[in-house]
Formats: C-alpha cells, structure tokens, sequence
C-alpha cells in the first residue's frame, strides 16, 4: 500500500510539474504573439516622411554630353559695331548634368491601405562643365576688345541653358520622373510591414511635361 501510495503521489508530482511546463510555454507563445506585433515599427506620414527627408536630393538621371561652341563678341558705338574689334573663340568641351528631384520637400500621407507621397516638379539638381575637357581652337587676340573671364562665364552659362533646353525637348524630366516613381517604390516596399500591406502611390506636385 504504501507503494503505491508513493506511486500516486509521483503521478501527481509529474502531472503537476507537466501542467507548469505546459501553461508556461503557452504563455511564452502569447507574450511572443503580442509583444512581436507591439515591437513592429508603425507606419506613419512622420516617420515614412522622415526617411524621405534623410535622402534630401534623390538623382534618378545624368546626362553626359560632348559640344562645340562658338563665342563671338563685337565692341559697338550707339548699336553699331565697330571695326577690327572682333573677338571670338571656338571650343569643345564635356559637361554632365543630373536630373532628380529634392525629397525634403516631399509630402506622404497613410491611410489603412495607400501610402502617397506627393513630389515637387523634377529638376536640374547640378550641371557641371568639365575644365579638364575643354580645347580651345581658334581665340583671337584682338588688342582693342580683349578675351576676359567675364567672356568664358558668360559663354559657359549660355551653354549650359542651351543643353538644358535640348534635354527638356528629349524627354529628360518624363523620364527622370518615371525613374524617380520607380526608384521611391522600391525604397518604400524595403522597409518593413509596406510591402504587401499598402498600395505605394506617387504623384507630382506639378504636372511633368513629356
């Protein structure tokens, strides 16, 4: 009898120590449940439009180029140009332009399925020509109306609106701002609970001419 007595109340030892393991691991698996959905980052206007604002200038396109440019200036008396004044060069050179949009001024708003982030016009972000690329073939040197650097300024800041102007006839601000959607999509769907979850939407301030 008290073999088995000893029998039953290890049984029971058992059966208690199982039940403790049992109610414990559930407990662990709900704690897990509820504290990994309180642990998730939340998705607000804030915190997304501080991410976008992180990046502030976002180039989705550059535009490398190679040109021929022609300066020519003459000294002139009451609208007339005087005689044996000219002066004038002829020069290539390299430039690169970038084409983006600025991000800091970017405004995104959540709702429970559509993240939209409204975008300022696309732009110039920099236009550079290259200093290192520049040949020089014909300059004069005209003692009455000298070549200044107030002359190559003034020539490299014409050429550079005439490039602009070349690459907004081609399409460059519909395409960089195809590129821009594309690339915003994706940084947006990278972080967590986005993709999957909510519709990405992007649009522009301004309408982009094609």
């Amino acid at each position: 009898m008290k073999l088995l007595d000893g029998l039953g109340k290890a049984k029971k030892a058992i059966g208690g120590i199982v039940a403790i393991i049992v109610v414990g691991v559930i407990i662990f698996l709900i704690g897990m449940h509820f504290g990994g959905k309180s642990s998730e980052p939340e998705i607000t206007s804030a915190s997304l439009g501080q991410q976008i604002e992180n990046i502030e200038e976002l180039s989705t396109l550059s535009y490398h180029y190679s040109k021929v440019g022609q300066f020519s200036n003459n000294l002139k008396l009451n609208g007339w140009s005087i005689p044996l004044t000219q002066k004038k060069f002829l020069l290539s050179y390299e430039g690169e332009l970038k084409v983006g949009v600025k991000l800091d001024q970017a405004k995104i708003s959540v709702d429970d399925s559509t993240i939209t982030v409204s975008l300022p016009e696309i732009t110039f972000l920099s236009h550079e020509i290259d200093e290192n690329s520049i040949e020089v073939y014909d300059e004069t040197k005209n003692i009455f109306n000298q070549i200044s650097i107030k002359d190559y300024k003034a020539f490299a800041k014409k050429q550079k609106s005439k490039v602009e102007e070349e690459a907004i006839e081609n399409g460059i601000l519909s395409k960089a701002a195809t590129r821009t959607q594309k690339v915003i999509t994706q940084y947006l769907e990278s972080l967590p609970n986005i993709k999957n979850h909510y519709t990405i939407k992007i649009e522009f301030q301004k309408k982009i001419d094609s």
